[in-house]
């Protein structure tokens, strides 16, 4: 998670540039639009670059920037090498790295304020579903590991990996 930090007070500080820029470095009150372009750029920015740099890492490395740390790496269970499609279903199968907490704080307060300006019902179901997802997924993950005998997470599972010493 401290990467991600690190990824998410990058972005807020590219948003806020943005934001000083577009308000001709502060000679002028920001619009609604130019604040809401700033929300947004916080609240897809940070999953976008985080979930780029995880699948860049998974693709070439076969590990998470947090794997390489503790010295895990992803592993099929068949034994087969870990193709770019079964580390996209890794990534997004309820991966609590990518739906966490952390990611609904930083994510999910920007884009709630844009969402108070779209209203649009697609657009609050969306949004619903990935807050939904953000803290359903660390639970799915603890449960699923815990009833597996190999303390495999829900996403090892459907992907049939393993996470086993680098």
């Amino acid at each position: 998670m401290v990467i991600f930090a690190a990824i998410a007070m990058f972005v807020v500080v590219i948003a806020g540039f943005v934001l000083l820029a577009s308000t001709g470095w502060a000679e002028q009150d920001a619009s609604d639009a130019e604040l809401y372009a700033f929300l947004a750029i916080i609240g897809v920015g940070a999953p976008a670059i985080w979930t780029a740099l995880n699948l860049a890492l998974l693709a070439t490395r076969r590990q998470t920037g947090g794997q390489y740390v503790a010295g895990l790496r992803v592993a099929r269970a068949d034994g087969a090498p870990v193709a770019a499609r079964d580390a996209l279903a890794w990534w997004f199968c309820l991966n609590p790295l990518l739906f966490s907490w952390p990611m609904a704080i930083v994510t999910g307060f920007p884009l709630a304020a844009v969402i108070a300006l779209a209203l649009g019902a697609f657009t609050v179901f969306v949004f619903t579903a990935l807050m939904f997802l953000c803290l359903l997924a660390p639970v799915a993950a603890l449960v699923s590991s815990a009833l597996d005998a190999q303390n495999r997470a829900l996403h090892d599972r459907v992907v049939g990996t393993l996470v086993v010493p680098a």
